[in-house]
């Protein structure tokens, strides 16, 4: 699982706004383009439309890995590997 990081002076300033922001009024008011010719849709994105059916079908949490630490919690056998994941975060986050 990636995180992506939010510079800081950005989430300040969203999570201290009061205010509600107004967009400003637009003078050159263009027509938006509805679609895209098929041409110009590029091949990531068929495979990613080819791929959605069989992505639905993929549960989001892994249950039998959920069960197996629920029980290792119940039994006291759970062991977390501190330095292996203070590893992976690095690698992760740098």
């Amino acid at each position: 699982m990636e995180i992506n990081k939010i510079n800081s002076a950005i989430s300040t300033e969203i999570s201290t706004k009061k205010e509600s922001a107004t967009l400003p009024e637009l003078t050159d008011k263009k027509p938006v383009p509805q679609g895209l010719p098929q041409k110009a849709v590029s091949d990531d994105w068929h495979l990613l439309a080819r791929s959605q059916p069989q992505l639905q079908q993929i549960e989001d949490v892994d249950r039998t890995k959920m069960a197996d630490i629920r029980q290792s919690l119940r039994d006291g056998s759970f062991e977390l590997n501190i330095e292996a994941i203070s590893e992976a975060m690095l690698q992760q986050h740098g």
